[in-house]
Parts: structure tokens; sequence; C-alpha cells
């Protein structure tokens, strides 16, 4: 691992990027993975038990004139936008994916509510014939009881008029049988 890319590590920190942005940004650059995330523990681990030699180098990105820093500078704060984007991009994905399962499940409900409001017009629908059915029902069972009522009537007129008879024609037998054991 190269000195320099701990001193990389500090001046990246320096500037405010986070360590993933560090890591994203060196790895970039042609360093491995591995190496950065070394070089940002050496970072982590201080300058006073970094050798001499590793906290006096500075790195060659940053070395020079007023010209040098400020290209640097351009290309990190454009690589931020970049990675900004990039961070942006992917939430906004992530949002439409999010909306678009949102999307689904309203269309889902929606095409329930549609079934549910169907079913309960057919159950209307079929209580009003079983309304009329049993309606129909009660009114001929009404104009049947009816006829029996005026059957029941004829039929006490009929005993009204037979059962005084019958009852002396029975009196009568019975004074013949009496007669008769005599």
């Amino acid at each position: 691992m190269s000195p320099d890319l701990i001193l990389d590590v500090k001046q990246l920190r320096n500037q405010g990027l986070t360590d993933s942005l560090i890591m994203e940004e060196l790895t970039k650059q042609g360093n491995s993975p591995e190496t950065v995330h070394q070089a940002i523990t050496q970072a982590d681990v201080g300058e006073e038990e970094m050798p001499a030699q590793f906290s006096a180098r500075p790195s060659p990105a940053f070395t020079g004139g007023p010209q040098s820093t400020t290209v640097p500078d351009a290309n990190i704060y454009e690589r931020i936008e970049e990675i900004a984007e990039s961070m942006i991009d992917e939430k906004w994905d992530e949002l439409l994916a999010e909306v678009k399962k949102i999307v689904e499940w309203k269309e889902s409900i929606e095409e329930k509510q549609t079934k549910i409001n169907h079913d309960v017009e057919k159950l209307k629908e079929d209580f009003k014939v079983l309304h009329q059915g049993v309606l129909g029902k009660l009114e001929d069972y009404d104009t049947r009881m009816s006829d029996v009522g005026t059957e029941l009537k004829a039929v006490g007129k009929v005993f009204k008029d037979v059962i005084p008879e019958f009852v002396e024609n029975v009196k009568e037998l019975s004074s013949i049988t009496r007669n008769a054991k005599k």
C-alpha cells in the first residue's frame, strides 16, 4: 500500500468526503478496494502512529502551484456531482418502483371493489326475486285460507241445520231401543 494513498484519503476527508465516497473515488483511480480500505484504516490510526515518511509526502495529484490545485479540485467536484447524480438516479428508480407497486395495489383494490359492488347488486336482485316469490306464496296461502274459511263456514251451517235433527233422531232411536228391550 502506498503512503500517497493514505495522504489522498486524508486530503479527501479534509474536503468533506465520506469514507464511502473516498472508497469509490480512489477505486475509480485504479486502486483495488482492499488497498483503499487499508489506506482508510491507516488514516484512522492517525499521523502520530505513522512513520515520518508517510506523513511528510504530499500526494502527487495535489502538488504544484495554484493551477494544479484547481484542476483536481474541479475534477473532484465534477466527480462528487457525478456521484450525487448517480445516487439521485438510484433513489429515483427506487421511488418509481415503489410508486409502481402502489399503483398496482390501487388497481387491485379497485378491481376487488368493483367485483364486490357487482356481487352486492346481484344479491339485491336475488333478494328482490326471493321477496317477490315469498309474497306470491303468501298471497296464494291467503287465498287458500280464505277458501278454507268459507268452506268451514258452509260446513258449520250444514252442521247447524243437521245436528239438531241428528240429535232428535238419536233420541228417537234411543227410546225405540229402550222400548224394544222391555
